[in-house]
């Protein structure tokens, strides 16, 4: 042999020989806590269950085996599901056994359901009130026998477990279970556990149980007494009526409009007259907007001055809005020359109403209004003007649809894509599937949009060969989700398997800047957003929600936040903002993982909108009042704690000035 080709054969060994021993040395070497987090972390955001992390689950440290039993819930990783029920009974950790119980809950394997109750009632009571909340979201309003066993945690030692049971009923929508909770008024001492039960007795629509919300009524708590309102909302008695008045001057504002929402849905003369006289008094201007909407709701026609009066002399476009769309319904062609007046007026959601007003107004003489509309400059007017004509001119639909396919805003094309699903028009299917080939230089959220047309189409005929080469296309799509979109067509239209195809998501932080992460934020980082209400001083729950809390930490350190509005604001529910669209369908064109967490929904909890799991990005909200509903559906990554009042101030609209991050480093 040459020399030179023996010296390059040493070569080579010794490289594949310091390749193996850095292999060998880098798998079998002791890992710092930030790493082993940090890998978790990365299999979570890539949505792989491994071997790996289920060795994690054994970890000697208590901090690691909880994050790797929750990673597990995140994924939904159903094989995984085993050693977290063995977890639950066998960690020495209360904090580790809780959270392999709530992460069961994440994963959708519904025979869990009742096995966690067969255990729960010999847990510890913290870990016990986990197992039956996931219980109840594993369970469905078809599953009786498990109803029964969760009627019987009302009666557990825990108040704890107790109130978990309670809204275990509310998740799955356990309706046979009513009549046992009306005892619970009666012999339960814990007033959180009255409450739970009220709570879930009203999401439930139980107006029977008007006696039992008419006594809270009076609470102290505001998020009590607006239990009690959505409860009385679902009586329909003389009484319940008058009491939604009384409801409707409650010192609270998210109470009173709530109770102002509800008698909207009532025709009764004695809500109409308090509605009516409640406008002429309102100068909260969330209050009137919530009262036109509910005038316009009893088919009202009471306030038309009041709204003229109001258009004149209120300088928010917020309420003017309102005011205008409230006109456009009972006015009708008489409004037109008023709207033209507001459209020389430079603001996108006032000409948004202006748009949908011209729809309420319905009459054919608007569609040269909507027509020009339909080309302005703004992608929010354009998607409004296209949904208004739709309703208006009917004869000229394909016209209407041909056009915003081809527009080049995302929203417009997908509303158009919507349409064609809604009234199965099946001759877009070529121009879809055309639509379709493109990939990846189509918005994401069209091509979702797509998938759901594909689904629409299959279920009336399953061999129709269009739609399924469209959902083909949508199978193979580079977007994680909406490969993901594509198999549950698969499964749920056409009893295929196709979860090979999800496949593991693209992901945006590496593992080795999540342990960088880990390092640094070891106490929690903070965020002010200052808007034109005031300053919001909000803490951010890196060790909750650590993916969501870096791309939004990145995202107001780059300045994307800087001039956006709060384009959302339901009185008592949620202020909304972080859309650069403005109109709630925009964001920063790509997805984050959901990060679902046991924490709760509070007064002024920071939230990651999105449009279905693992679609956030940039929207967030703050809730206005307890939201309990939203709790594992929704990621929490932050809590206000300082400037609720500038929260509770917003209306839609308000700005979003700039978002300043304080790196709290050790």
């Amino acid at each position: 042999m040459k020399p030179q080709l023996r010296t390059a054969g040493i070569v080579v060994f010794v490289i594949l020989a310091l390749l193996v021993g850095y292999f060998l040395f880098d798998t079998f070497r002791e890992r710092s806590l930030n790493e082993k987090l940090a890998e978790i972390v990365h299999f979570e955001d890539r949505r792989l269950s491994s071997k790996r992390l289920h060795q994690y689950l054994k970890d000697e440290d208590p901090k690691v085996r909880q994050r790797a039993a929750l990673a597990i819930g995140r994924i939904g990783a159903k094989e995984g599901v085993p050693l977290l029920f063995d977890l639950i009974s066998i960690d020495p950790s209360i904090d580790v056994a809780a959270t392999a119980a709530f992460a069961i809950g994440l994963t959708g394997d519904k025979q869990y359901s009742s096995k966690l109750l067969d255990i729960a009632y010999d847990l510890p009571g913290r870990v016990a009130a986990q197992a039956v909340r996931s219980a109840g979201r594993l369970c469905d309003s078809t599953m009786q026998s498990v109803h029964l066993v969760l009627q019987s945690y009302f009666t557990h030692p825990s108040p704890e477990v107790r109130e978990s049971a309670c809204l275990a009923i509310f998740y799955a929508n356990a309706k046979s279970a009513v009549p046992a909770m009306f005892n619970i008024f009666n012999t339960e001492p814990d007033d959180e556990v009255k409450i739970a039960a009220m709570y879930t007795l009203a999401r439930l629509g139980i107006g029977q149980a008007q006696t039992i919300y008419k006594n809270f009524m009076a609470d102290a708590d505001p998020f009590v007494r607006s239990i009690s309102v959505r409860g009385l909302s679902h009586s329909e008695s003389d009484e319940s009526t008058h009491l939604l008045a009384i409801a409707a001057n409650d010192s609270d504002p998210g109470v009173a409009a709530q109770a102002i929402a509800a008698l909207g849905q009532r025709k009764s003369g004695e809500s109409q007259k308090y509605l009516l006289k409640k406008i002429a008094l309102a100068e909260d201007p969330k209050i009137i907007v919530t009262i036109l909407e509910a005038l316009r709701a009893q088919n009202n026609d009471g306030a038309v001055d009041a709204a003229y009066r109001i258009i004149k002399s209120d300088s928010s476009k917020y309420v003017t809005s309102a005011a205008i769309k409230y006109l456009a319904e009972f006015q009708k062609g008489r409004t037109v020359n008023l709207i033209d007046s507001l459209m020389t007026i430079d603001n996108q959601n006032l000409k948004v109403s202006c748009a949908e007003a011209y729809g309420i107004i319905g009459q054919n003489t608007v569609v040269p209004r909507l027509s020009k509309l339909f080309i302005d400059r703004n992608p929010s007017v354009r998607a409004a003007a296209f949904s208004s004509l739709m309703d208006v001119d009917k004869s000229n639909v394909d016209y209407y649809i041909g056009q915003a396919l081809s527009d080049s805003d995302e929203v417009v094309m997908g509303n158009a894509v919507v349409k064609i699903s809604d009234l199965k028009l099946d001759k877009y299917l070529p121009k879809l599937l055309e639509m379709s080939n493109s990939g990846k230089g189509l918005n994401v959220d069209v091509r979702r949009s797509l998938v759901e047309v594909a689904g629409s189409f299959l279920k009336i005929n399953p061999k129709d060969s269009l739609a399924r080469q469209l959902l083909l296309n949508c199978a193979i799509d580079p977007e994680y989700v909406v490969r993901r979109d594509a198999a549950d067509v698969y499964q749920n239209v056409l009893g295929e398997d196709r979860s090979e195809i999800i496949r593991q998501p693209f992901t945006r932080i590496s593992e080795g800047k999540l342990e960088d992460a880990f390092e640094k934020y070891q106490t929690n980082p903070r965020a002010t957003i200052f808007t034109n209400r005031g300053q919001i001083d909000i803490e951010l729950y890196f060790d909750a929600a650590p993916l969501t809390v870096l791309n939004f930490m990145q995202l107001a350190k780059d300045g994307f936040y800087n001039g956006l509005t709060f384009h959302r604001v339901v009185p008592n529910f949620v202020a909304q903002g972080g859309d650069p669209r403005g109109d709630g369908w925009g964001g920063p064109n790509y997805f984050i993982r959901c990060e679902y967490s046991d924490l709760p929904f509070k007064r002024g909890t920071v939230g990651m909108a999105t449009s279905g799991k693992d679609t956030g990005g940039s929207q967030f909200f703050m809730t206005l009042s307890p939201q309990p509903h939203l709790e594992a559906r929704y990621t929490v990554f932050g809590q206000v704690v300082a400037g609720m009042q500038n929260v509770d101030d917003i209306v839609i609209g308000d700005v979003i000035e700039k978002i300043e991050i304080q790196d709290r480093a050790l």
